[in-house]
């Protein structure tokens, strides 16, 4: 009925490491993977997964552990250290995921010029950050723009009745919020 007495379903917590730029956050990516070369990095579309395959393509012969989201089980990621290298536009979508695989928290990378905050105002937060004297490079967290994340998955939710899958973000956004 109006779901008064409905118990709130916990959520896994979510970390949000957020660049300025893509180039930014790619390049930490890099960073982080050289310094834990075990590390797990997950993406939810090809685009973006090919794109890191050919920037580790360039830095390294060694195997890097690169996965799609709906290509690796839990059992496959049993004590490793995962990260995300982007959000999906359904946060229910990725937070069905993280229970599925018994997570209880989950560090995911975003850029503030990628397609799902360009839709939410990413322009400006990086002037913000621009005038605070942040630098391209300069990784934050910050529990306010974790909570805009959240805000616009659900806002993407409510609009989206039938998921349109496609192979970028960009692309999601498109076939799934038309203008």
């Amino acid at each position: 009925m109006f779901h008064l007495f409905k118990k709130k379903e916990e959520s896994v917590k979510v970390i949000d490491r957020i660049w300025m730029s893509q180039t930014a956050k790619w390049n930490g990516i890099l960073e982080l993977w050289k310094k834990d070369q075990e590390i797990v990095i997950i993406t939810w579309f090809n685009a973006t997964q090919h794109h890191l395959e050919t920037l580790f393509a360039k830095e390294t012969m060694s195997a890097v552990s690169l996965f799609l989201a709906r290509e690796i089980h839990s059992a496959q990621l049993s004590g490793k250290k995962i990260i995300f290298s982007e959000h999906h536009p359904l946060r229910k979508k990725e937070q069905d995921l993280f229970k599925r695989w018994q997570l209880n928290e989950v560090i995911v990378h975003s850029a503030l010029d990628e397609p799902l905050f360009q839709r939410f105002g990413g322009d400006k937060i990086i002037g913000v950050m621009k005038q605070m004297g942040m630098q391209e490079d300069n990784m934050i967290e910050h529990k306010m723009i974790s909570n805009a994340i959240v805000n616009a998955q659900e806002k993407i939710e409510a609009k989206v009745l039938t998921e349109h899958t496609a192979s970028s973000q960009q692309e999601w956004i498109e076939r799934n919020l038309p203008a």
